[in-house]
């Protein structure tokens, strides 16, 4: 008994040592007891139950707020099950370390310099001062938005379904689109399972109270703080240079998407092609939305052209912003490599932007996370063509559509253009690891490498003398 309490207390010890290890662990902790959950026949209606895999594929999807599912939500799940999944939506939303930092914050109980400076980072914050107040902020904010959104969707769904269903379809939209996770309860509907929101696309309240719970909870806490200081105390306050670039690039992102929905897909028959001008303007902007890592959809995403596609794969690569409920490689380090490219064609010694230098450190953690995005993409996109070789040989679907179920997953977006359900139980393996590190890669690794540029280095090289170009 002692010996196996020692070794409990050192592996509790290796993980609390190392911030990027506990972020990993308290993720891996919520979806092995989430998987759990899912698996019992309780949380599955008669003849609907789910193998460990499939629930544990579930649960991670849910975790990592992904939103590809092997198993219609509505008609798979009892209202046990739901709530379980909108549980783990919500926690992995926030991040348990938020949770729990926001917990200790309130009861003023004290925390260690590692999980302070997890919180830290999974938060968003700059600074450990002003840490606690963004997490209450970080809770008023979720809580709020999820209310006012589960209201307004309520408006149109209690008058179709009742108040039962109308009330709990709306409010765990609410929660899976502030949390960008794509899960919808609309399975159980004349729209069918698997349908998402294509019932919907010409209903402005829910498109664009959608769209709004996206964007709210995809541009990050510590934007919103700073607006919020702005609006308080009007000139007082500047805008920070995070929260500029932000703002500026989400804008121009989904005005790209937006534009670039419209124009390709106009003519498709298969999408857009039979509606309405209004219906055409509401479906292209609500897809460069939830292109950014929301995973709903409004039309047939199997049926979109291959540019359109294309340009779906480069917004979620791109993501959401930094300590938000998004995921992908964030703006701001997709950003901060154009800035940088930017700068050295004009020739500039540092990496300048809005008046603003940007340090050597913060432009090498974001290349290390470019790189390593990209890395991860193109692997996993060459293995499920490898594995599901015979589907796209039968014409099932093509690469471009792994490439694009690939990049979902790692971007924890939730879309899929081929139908996750249709793949082979070992492409979905390949996709849990994708959607994992996609949640907690981007943060742990931007924590590890903050942390090693405080290390100091002993030895000095000789420049090496390379040619590029």
């Amino acid at each position: 008994m002692l010996v196996k309490r020692n070794f409990v207390h050192r592996v509790l010890d290796w993980v609390f040592k190392n911030p990027s290890r506990l972020i990993i662990s308290s993720f891996l902790f919520v979806i092995i007891i989430g998987s759990i959950l899912l698996f019992i026949p309780f949380s599955t209606y008669s003849g609907h139950h789910l193998n460990y895999f499939e629930a544990l594929f579930t649960a991670v999807s849910a975790v990592c707020v992904t939103g590809l599912i092997v198993a219609d939500t509505a008609t798979t799940f009892t209202i046990f099950g739901k709530v379980v999944i909108i549980i783990l939506i919500q926690i992995g939303g926030l991040g348990l370390i938020t949770i729990t930092s926001f917990i200790f914050s309130f009861t003023r109980k004290k925390q260690d310099f590692r999980t302070r400076l997890v919180a830290l980072e999974t938060s968003g914050s700059f600074s450990f001062k002003e840490a606690p107040l963004l997490l209450k902020f970080i809770f008023g904010i979720t809580f709020g938005c999820e209310f006012i959104g589960g209201v307004l969707l309520s408006l149109v769904y209690v008058p179709v379904y009742g108040w039962f269903h109308g009330v709990s379809k709306a409010f765990f939209q609410s929660i899976s689109a502030f949390c960008n996770a794509g899960f919808d309860l609309m399975g159980n509907t004349e729209y069918g399972p698997y349908s998402s929101l294509t019932g919907y696309m010409g209903s402005p309240l829910v498109v664009l109270t959608t769209c709004g719970l996206i964007l709210i909870g995809g541009l990050g806490f510590t934007v919103w703080v700073d607006l919020f200081g702005k609006i308080k105390n009007h000139k007082k306050n500047r805008i920070k240079v995070h929260s500029k670039i932000v703002l500026e690039w989400s804008l121009g992102l989904v005005l790209v998407g937006f534009i670039a929905m419209f124009i390709l897909e106009y003519s498709n028959k298969a999408t857009m092609g039979d509606m309405n001008f209004i219906e055409r303007i509401l479906a292209s902007f609500f897809q460069s939305v939830t292109f950014r890592t929301a995973g709903f959809n409004t039309i047939d995403l199997g049926a979109l052209t291959n540019p359109s596609k294309t340009v779906g794969i480069l917004l979620m690569f791109i993501g959401a912003g930094s300590g938000s409920t998004g995921g992908g490689i964030k703006i701001t380090t997709f950003a901060i490599i154009v800035y940088s490219v930017i700068s050295e064609i004009r020739g500039n010694k540092d990496t300048i932007t809005h008046r603003h230098t940007l340090s050597a450190a913060i432009v090498r953690r974001a290349v290390a996370i470019f790189f390593i995005g990209i890395t991860v993409v193109i692997s996993l996109s060459l293995l499920l063509s490898i594995t599901e070789h015979k589907a796209i040989m039968a014409g099932n679907f093509n690469f471009i559509d792994v490439v694009f179920e690939v990049t979902s997953a790692f971007a924890t977006v939730g879309v899929s253009s081929l139908g996750t359900p249709n793949l082979l139980t070992v492409s979905k393996a390949l996709l849990i690891p994708a959607m994992f590190l996609g949640r907690v890669g981007p943060i742990s690794l931007a924590l590890s490498l903050a942390m090693r540029d405080t290390r100091k280095i002993g030895e000095v090289y000789p420049e090496g003398k390379i040619h590029i170009g």
